[in-house]
């Protein structure tokens, strides 16, 4: 990871994953990542959320991350004890070093 990434990933996160799925039924998410970190969260661009299909009552955002994580879509990130579900995971290889865009959603209720 870059020096100037360190320092720019000033935010604490951590992920949760649904477990399988046994005799038809799901378990509460589990820790999946413990202290990673994170871009600070920000609006997701409003073009990228309409190419999403992302639609109110959601609250779309999206942040960076170290590259050789293993998070994956429809995990949840944790900050500041609220979780966003991910909604999107992509390569950003801008730099040799690799990382990841996170898509995420903040469910606001109906």
């Amino acid at each position: 990871m870059s020096k100037s990434f360190e320092k720019m990933a000033s935010q604490a996160a951590s992920t949760k994953r649904n477990p399988l799925t046994t005799s038809g039924k799901r378990g509460a998410p589990t820790t999946n990542l413990a202290s990673i970190k994170i871009l600070p969260l920000m609006p997701l661009d409003p073009e990228i959320a309409e190419r999403l299909n992302i639609q109110l009552p959601t609250e779309a955002l999206q942040t960076f991350v170290d590259g050789t994580l293993d998070i994956l879509e429809g995990d949840f990130l944790t900050v500041s004890a609220k979780d966003y579900r991910i909604r999107s995971v992509g390569d950003w290889p801008w730099t040799t070093d690799g990382f990841k865009a996170l898509i995420l959603e903040e469910d606001k209720g109906a």
